[in-house]
């Protein structure tokens, strides 16, 4: 348990119990099982509100630890996969602390930040497995595994486009369209829930097999400003004139043997 995979494994794991759990509660927390918002359950009452903000919440830091062991392991390479998985991050956080509307009630400004954050939280990820699919789809170790986020990734926009369509619009309705968007909203997080731990097992088998980006020293070394100021390009430029001026300087004996 004191090593890191095994603790991101018991928040991730903790997170997917608690939202599990809540579905079986008696009544089940006030919130349809199949069909309800899982954003409904901060709004029915504290004692299923406050276990689904810290299953979000522990899921987040899950993840958050994660991707840092995947930009260390080289998966996430360059700035933008960086900010993809943050900005997802931070959409859940923002998820997590802005409530949703209740079914019915004028839009407030706080329901309106719930919004802007559902929609960036479902283009992110699929954005990131897009992403990772283009970089490694000829990589012939990684193809299989850019294969099965570019399948990820079609399935979360086949998912996030019509749920997006109509959560703009229905938001604050309690009709037909509401439960259908419940229903899809269960199939989004399934896919985060499998999205999230097949980075994190390709994150994995980088390290083992050792397919880490070149550290910092050797971009250092063989960047513009180290090779033009390096001691070997200030030695080339000298010329045999000044070369044996400097040995005459720095040697005692330079001397005796000119």
């Amino acid at each position: 348990m004191g090593s890191t995979p095994d603790k991101t494994l018991l928040l991730g794991g903790s997170a997917v119990v608690v939202l599990v759990g809540l579905h079986c509660l008696p009544g089940h927390g006030g919130v349809n099982p199949v069909h309800g918002w899982l954003s409904e359950y901060p709004l029915r009452s504290v004692e299923v509100g406050a276990p689904y903000a810290l299953a979000l919440l522990s899921g987040n830091l899950a993840t958050v630890r994660s991707g840092i062991a995947m930009a260390r392991h080289g998966l996430l390479r360059g700035w933008p996969a960086k900010a993809l998985l943050g900005a997802w991050c931070t959409s859940l956080l923002a998820l997590t602390v802005f409530l949703k509307d209740p079914a019915g009630s004028a839009g407030t400004w706080y329901g309106e930040v719930h919004k802007l954050a559902t929609m960036a939280n479902f283009a992110c990820l699929p954005a990131l497995c897009a992403l990772l699919w283009w970089r490694f789809r000829t990589a012939p170790p990684w193809r299989r595994n850019a294969r099965t986020v570019g399948v990820l990734a079609a399935l979360h926009v086949a998912c996030a486009v019509p749920f997006a369509a109509a959560f703009l619009v229905h938001s604050n309705d309690a009709g037909v369209a509401g439960e259908a968007l419940g229903l899809i909203e269960r199939g989004i997080v399934a896919i985060d829930i499998w999205t999230i731990a097949t980075l994190t097992r390709w994150s994995r088998a980088m390290q083992d097999r050792g397919d880490q980006p070149a550290g910092r020293a050797q971009t250092a070394r063989h960047s513009w400003p180290a090779r033009r100021y390096s001691l070997r390009w200030w030695a080339a430029k000298r010329s045999p004139f000044q070369r044996r001026v400097e040995t005459v300087r720095w040697s005692p004996s330079a001397s005796i043997r000119l």
